[in-house]
Parts: C-alpha cells; structure tokens; sequence
C-alpha cells in the first residue's frame, strides 16, 4: 500500500536544494507515478518564482518526465493576497502551469496598497499572537470560499498557516466544488478537533510532503501518523493507492492521452 503522488515539493526554483530532475528521480524511487513540483507564487518577496522561468519550468517537468517515466506536472505554490479571493497570477501564467494550488505566505505582497494594510498585514500580524479577531477570521473565510468559486482549484495549501479561517466552512464548500484539503506531511496546521469534523462530513485528503529537498519527495510520515491517530478513512485520502480525480481543466489537460 502506497500513495501514487505528491503534489507538494519544491526546487531550485524557489528555496528548495534539488532541480526538477533531482525531485522526479526521488518519486521514482519511491514508486510515485505523479510529481508536482510547486515553487513559491509570484509575489512571494523572497523566494517567488519568476514569470520569465515559468516556460523553463515547463520545460524542466516535460524533460523528467520523458527521463524517468513519473509524470511531472507544473506548477506553483499560489498566494491568495486579498479578500477578493485572488491569486497572484494571471489568466496566461495559469495557462502555463498543470495544477492549480492556492494558499497563504506571509511573505506575499498584495496586489494594491490597500490590501497589503487591509490583508496581507493584518494576517502577519495575526499570525505572531494566538488569537485573530472574529471579524478578521469571517473575512478570512470569505476570501478562500471566493477563491474557490475564482479558480479552478485543485488544493488548498496547509490551511489555517499564518491565516485563521473557519477551516470546516472552508473544507465543506471545497468538497461541494470538487477541491481538496491538503495533510501537509512537513507541518501539520489543523487541529484534530478541525479534522475529524472534517472528516466526518466527509472532505477529501490530499497528502503531501512539501518536500524542500529530494531527499523529502514522497515521505508522508507525518500525515500517516495523523490519519492512523485519529482514523482517517483511507478512502478520504485521494493519492493513496489511486491517482487524485483534481478539478481544474490544467490537470485535465496534462494527463489527455494516457499519461496518467
């Protein structure tokens, strides 16, 4: 019994210590048949990817996969950056990645002024002390249910890291819309109270390793101790002896004509 994929690593890209090549070698040892490789977004102010090594991007997953059999997908650690529900790319970047994932850094500038006070600091603040305000936490909330609803949205990325929102409201509506909630394998961010709820209204999983280095690629030790803890059905989890089902028309167009 295994997990078939991991749709969360990192690359030189980025901060990560390994090329594309070095993160596919690693899945295919560890007998992964899907690789995603997801560098920081775009406005991330310290280790963002950058639009024109987008096409080299594509270019490096195209080479493993040809290299290694293990179908290496494009893509990008997405930063939601308003209460608008946005994401730091445009329709043409998005055209140019395999999977859509969206979450929330820290390190990510808004998109205007106004959000980078009203947003973006106001969550870093946030994320220093233990408590956010309920008004700031139902904004919150509102802004990934509109970020659902604006991309096709294949996972969210640790939810509830360095933003507080009503996870279950935010988990259940992915469900209605066909997106998963990420057990992030590097470190947890939902409470076990937030899981089995989550569980029991039976949200779909998605395990990843968010991987930094290729050593890392595919090791979900952490999330299986999670799901083993508290008796996550395996059938919730959805790269677990089976390829995920994900929403968006890239992941559909990247695995057309058999190379799923």
């Amino acid at each position: 019994m295994a997990f078939w994929g991991d749709y969360h690593t990192h690359t030189k890209y980025s901060h990560g210590k390994g090329t594309v090549l070095d993160n596919a070698l690693a899945a295919k040892q560890q007998g992964l048949k899907q690789l995603a490789v997801t560098d920081h977004g775009l406005s991330h102010i310290v280790f963002g990817i950058k639009r024109k090594e987008l096409p080299l991007l594509k270019k490096d997953c195209e080479n493993a996969t040809r290299e290694t059999g293990v179908l290496v997908l494009a893509g990008i650690e997405n930063n939601v950056n308003s209460f608008d529900g946005t994401l730091d790319l445009t329709s043409d970047d998005l055209d140019m990645i395999d999977i859509v994932q969206g979450g929330y850094h820290k390190a990510a500038r808004a998109p205007s002024a106004k959000e980078e006070f009203a947003f973006q600091m106001r969550n870093m603040f946030r994320s220093f002390v233990s408590k956010s305000p309920q008004k700031l936490i139902s904004r919150n909330t509102d802004s990934y249910l509109k970020l659902i609803d604006n991309y096709e949205l294949d996972f969210i990325g640790h939810l509830n890291r360095d933003i507080r929102v009503d996870a279950l409201t935010v988990a259940k509506y992915a469900k209605q819309k066909g997106t998963f909630i990420e057990l992030n394998s590097k470190r947890l961010t939902l409470t076990d109270r937030e899981l089995e709820a989550m569980t029991k209204e039976g949200v779909l999983f998605i395990c990843n390793s968010d991987a930094h280095s290729p050593q890392r690629v595919g090791d979900m030790a952490l999330a299986l101790s999670v799901i083993d803890r508290l008796g996550i059905p395996y059938e919730q989890i959805v790269n677990w002896e089976r390829l995920p089902q994900f929403r968006s028309s890239n992941y559909k167009r990247a695995t057309a004509g058999g190379n799923a």
